[in-house]
């Protein structure tokens, strides 16, 4: 949830667009007074083949199966097979209870092997890679089918939302409010070690050492291992098996708008090297770039990412460069600044098994009465929403754990 200044405009370096579905983050945004921030943007995108795009509008049936940028037979057995199946199953695909899926069955193989077996192998390349790639950093060999499911299931019918100003407004806002409230809130400053006493917690950082009742780590699941002093060995042991992958985002400001009318270009697997996708900020509506600018973030194949994340920042731009160009020549000739973001620890990969692995989180209370509690989108999946969902469980058993 970055929003950074780049020259006169302003980069939304990570998350993008929140869904209809993400009913606890849109809720959290109405309760701190950022409604009239909230802007419904119309989800026009596009695919790359054939050597040129075709726009899709997700969130719409009819126009994923009417674009170029499918088969024809994939887009029939989507219609004939996959939409059915989703039905028949819509009551384990829930995002807010991701472990129901491994409990219908859903979550032993990986959705590349489920794909290939039941569509065909141009649904796994062509649809489920580039959303997948783009916005969860992620292959499809590596990610249970179910979490892939539940993904779908709930793009049938979606809005799309993006945050006026950027998503940065959220965290800040947030932040405000806590401090009206007679919080404290400080940044940029990291916690060293968080030692869990009979008493509580002790918190220590640069500023020193301070004792709490009880601490919340909405932190990844490495930094809690890498942090915490006296986790029981059961609770190491599940987070220990929480995978990771880095990841990074490019952006690139133009001296003038890129040209096309959709939002986000994705590529087929295969049909790029380094580039999973180039989300176009002018288009997405929520006014972060002037007008006659342009500024366009990319977003890294997950096979790229371990060979990028180490490079210095003009190596990253000159290897990711030419393959947006290939897609949007008229970038080439304009390209007046770049920044690399990077996250060295990045997203939460779902693979095959973990939702069974959230369900027995979830069924063996492995935090105990610990004076520490949970958070994090790795306890639900890697987006906004599982942040807020994971968030609101750790209140609720931090005050169950406090008596109050």
């Amino acid at each position: 949830m970055l929003t950074d200044r780049l020259g006169d405009t302003h980069v939304d370096a990570g998350a993008q667009l929140f869904g209809s579905m993400y009913t606890r983050f849109l809720a959290l945004v109405e309760e701190i007074g950022l409604q009239d921030r909230l802007v419904q943007v119309p989800g026009r995108d596009a695919l790359w083949r054939g050597g040129r795009t075709h726009e899709v509008v997700y969130g719409s049936i009819a126009s994923m199966i009417s674009s170029g940028g499918l088969p024809l037979g994939t887009k029939l057995r989507l219609g004939s097979t996959y939409l059915p199946f989703l039905s028949r199953h819509s009551r384990a695909l829930d995002l807010h209870s991701p472990e129901d899926a491994a409990a219908g069955g859903l979550d032993a193989e990986s959705i590349a092997d489920w794909g290939v077996r039941e569509i065909d192998t141009a649904f796994v390349a062509a649809l489920v890679y580039p959303q997948l790639g783009a916005y969860y950093g992620a292959s499809p060999g590596e990610t249970s089918a179910g979490f892939y499911h539940i993904l779908a299931r709930d793009g049938m019918d979606v809005k799309l939302y993006g945050i006026r100003g950027g998503v940065g407004e959220v965290p800040a806002r947030l932040a405000e409010r806590i401090e009206a409230a007679g919080g404290e809130v400080r940044t940029g400053l990291p916690v060293t070690s968080v030692r869990l006493t009979a008493e509580g917690a002790v918190v220590a950082s640069e500023a020193g050492e301070k004792a709490f009742d009880a601490v919340v780590a909405a932190v990844p699941a490495p930094v809690v291992l890498d942090i915490v002093e006296g986790l029981p060995i059961l609770l190491r042991d599940w987070l220990g098996a929480v995978r990771y992958r880095p990841t990074l985002s490019l952006a690139l400001l133009l001296d003038r708008p890129v040209g096309p009318r959709f939002f986000g270009l994705s590529f087929p697997e295969g049909q790029t090297n380094v580039v999973a996708a180039v989300a176009v900020q002018e288009n997405k509506g929520v006014d972060l770039v002037p007008s006659g600018r342009g500024l366009l973030l990319v977003l890294p194949t997950p096979e790229a990412v371990p060979s990028l994340i180490d490079l210095d920042s003009r190596q990253v731009h000159d290897r990711m460069l030419p393959e947006v160009i290939r897609a949007l020549p008229r970038v080439q000739q304009h390209v007046v600044r770049a920044r690399v973001y990077r996250w060295p620890i990045g997203t939460p990969i779902m693979y095959p098994g973990y939702l069974g692995h959230l369900g027995a989180f979830r069924a063996s209370n492995l935090e105990g009465s610990l004076p520490l509690v949970l958070a994090g989108d790795y306890l639900y999946g890697p987006s906004a929403e599982g942040a807020v969902s994971a968030a609101l469980d750790a209140v609720r058993r931090l005050e169950t754990r406090l008596g109050q």
